[in-house]
């Protein structure tokens, strides 16, 4: 498993530059979930940019049911990233949906996410996951299931012994996505093991993420593909959707630094109603 180059002394990567001249390959770290402080974390997109920049990192910024922070990103054009949202549903399943250009994420926002935000919650709304699964779908869009097995809401097993679903929910869901989080660095080992049993028994690409809420375990969690590193988010979302992962780094975060931050910046949400902004209002 190959560390992101900032971890590397110059010898290994002197190594894996000649060893990937040899195979003809060029491969690019991506880290497929992160958080801003557009929605529950710290870091601002100036801090983004310079971390992205210092360490070659390749990242989505999906924030929840929010695209602020990852349409500028891609409008100030310094990192690679791909635009990307994390769509939390009614049901409480929550999809990470990339696009390959911020004028189509934009549009699906306003179809499919914004119209169906509550006032008081940043992760859930009332959009349905499979209409949100087929308008992303129709619109051209790649999505992959965020930790199918984290607690609650969020969890595949809830899903099918919930009385809220019909008994093929679950398989629906799974037909409509194209990957699978494999691994996620914000949630429990356990959780995460879950998840590898499962990817194991299904046919599906997958997708690894630091879901990072902080900035120092951006790029902890990701995944190699063969690419040239580029600002051109189309070229990006190509490299994503369309080619197998070689490898993928998969390092916990601190859960008990993180989840204090989430409870904080949601209390401080709930307590602010209707804290949504409209995007780009007129």
């Amino acid at each position: 498993m190959t560390p992101p180059v900032s971890l590397q002394s110059v010898g290994e990567v002197e190594a894996l530059s000649a060893a990937e001249a040899i195979a003809g390959l060029e491969l690019q770290f991506f880290d497929l979930h992160t958080h801003s402080n557009f929605s529950d974390g710290l870091p601002s997109i100036d801090r983004i940019e310079d971390r992205c920049l210092r360490d070659r990192l390749s990242i989505s910024l999906t924030d929840h049911n929010e695209i602020r922070g990852s349409i500028l990103l891609c409008e100030r054009d310094r990192i690679s990233c791909i635009p990307g949202v994390e769509v939390g549903t009614r049901e409480g399943l929550e999809f990470l949906v990339y696009f390959g250009c911020p004028g189509q994420l934009e549009d699906y926002y306003r179809r499919a996410v914004e119209p169906h935000l509550l006032s008081r919650f940043m992760v859930r709304s009332r959009v349905a996951s499979i209409e949100c699964l087929e308008i992303a779908r129709d619109m051209g869009g790649y999505i992959s299931l965020a930790h199918p097995f984290a607690f609650g809401r969020k969890s595949l097993e809830f899903q099918k012994a919930s009385r809220k679903t019909t008994h093929t929910f679950v398989d629906e869901v799974l037909e409509r996505v194209d990957a699978i989080e494999l691994y996620n660095g914000g949630v429990p080992p356990k959780v995460n093991r879950q998840a590898a049993s499962f990817v194991a028994s299904i046919d599906k690409p997958i997708t690894v993420g630091s879901d990072s809420h902080r900035l120092r375990t951006y790029g902890s969690c990701g995944v190699y593909l063969n690419g040239q590193r580029s600002t051109d988010a189309a070229m990006l979302f190509s490299t994503l959707s369309q080619s197998p992962v070689h490898d993928s780094e998969k390092r916990a975060g601190s859960v008990s630094l993180t989840l204090p931050i989430i409870m904080l910046n949601h209390t401080l949400f709930f307590m602010r109603s209707n804290k949504h902004p409209r995007w780009r209002p007129k």
